[in-house]
């Protein structure tokens, strides 16, 4: 709560059981005795040095034993401060300013019970007012401390997808060149558009849709290129994504995982992709064929890829996507649905 919010709360407050209260002395609709408009001026002051006092000395954290005592010996002790000195002021206030001679006074049950009433309002106030401004900062921290331990965690997450994905393609780069293969120059070209993006669009914390997609036909092309069997991967869009954003790198995980643990004597299409406009977030749907002989199969594995993504989504959608995936002994599929980006 910002300083400016503060002292509106407070000066509301004051208009409200201050002046409100006054308007008849303000306005009057006929005469009141002089020593009225004194005592009035006089209990205002007094309310004032009531409500700061304890607002300054008292600190509301309720999850500290110490404090908790310490807070009620101070209200005890303010209360019955503020009782006496309310009961002084008053006598002060008749005799040298309303004109009464000090054998005609007499303090009454009456006099002790209103102004034991108005200090014990006005205790409660000056708590109530601070527990609600403490508790509304403890808030905002709160808030501003979990955003920033968010914004690291996915920095980390996301600085870890590059590393991951290259030390992949360098390996497949590796073995073509090792081969002597045609296709090397090729990989090399895909691995140099792969590496602009990664470089010049992951430090955002969102891309258009397009450019995630576009991405993604490239590692497409791009693992295709070391494969004997062309058309191996079916990959349809549908839907106008010319107004979405979605964090870098996001979806490429579940693409790369299929081409890493897919079968390479299923039927073509061995890899299916799909992704689709939904109102306002998508679905991205991919299947893969499995061969079970291949280490890592057995044990439903996919590395840290798949896990990261998890994390990701966790902390940039709460609440707002699915991901069902659906591990059978021949075939994978993940399915990830996000229904606002």
């Amino acid at each position: 709560m910002s300083k400016k919010y503060i002292f509106l709360l407070h000066l509301s407050f004051w208009i409200l059981y201050s002046l409100v209260p006054e308007l008849p002395l303000i306005f009057p609709d006929r005469k009141y005795p002089e020593y009225y408009y004194y005592y009035s001026v006089s209990s205002q002051i007094v309310n004032i040095c009531n409500f700061y006092t304890v607002y300054a000395l008292v600190s509301l954290d309720l999850l500290n034993t110490k404090k908790i005592l310490r807070n009620m010996m101070t209200v005890s002790g303010v209360l019955i401060f503020f009782i006496l000195f309310r009961l002084m002021v008053m006598i002060v206030v008749d005799v040298y300013l309303g004109g009464f001679a000090y054998q005609e006074l007499k303090i009454r049950f009456y006099h002790v019970v209103v102004e034991t009433v108005n200090t014990i309002t006005f205790t409660t106030m000056a708590l109530l007012i601070k527990f609600m401004i403490d508790w509304f900062m403890a808030q905002k921290q709160k808030s501003e401390l979990l955003s920033r331990s968010r914004a690291s965690e996915l920095a980390l997450l996301r600085s870890q997808i590059n590393p991951h994905f290259l030390f992949n393609t360098l390996n497949n780069l590796y073995s073509l060149v090792y081969q002597k293969s045609d296709k090397a120059p090729s990989v090399v070209m895909k691995l140099s558009e792969i590496m602009r993006y990664m470089l010049y669009e992951t430090n955002s914390e969102k891309v258009m849709v397009q450019k995630e997609i576009d991405y993604l036909q490239s590692f497409i092309e791009l693992n295709e290129l070391r494969l004997k069997e062309k058309d191996i991967t079916r990959f349809t869009v549908s839907g106008d994504f010319s107004t979405l954003m979605i964090p870098p790198m996001l979806l490429i995980p579940f693409v790369e995982n299929a081409f890493k643990h897919g079968s390479k004597k299923a039927a073509i299409p061995a890899i299916i992709i799909r992704l689709e406009r939904k109102d306002k977030g998508l679905e991205f749907d991919v299947f893969n064929y499995l061969d079970p002989d291949m280490p890592g199969n057995k044990d439903n594995s996919r590395g840290i890829g798949l896990e990261n993504v998890r994390k990701r989504l966790e902390l940039l959608y709460p609440g707002r996507h699915e991901l069902v995936v659906k591990a059978e002994p021949t075939s994978y599929h993940v399915n990830l649905k996000i229904f606002a980006l």
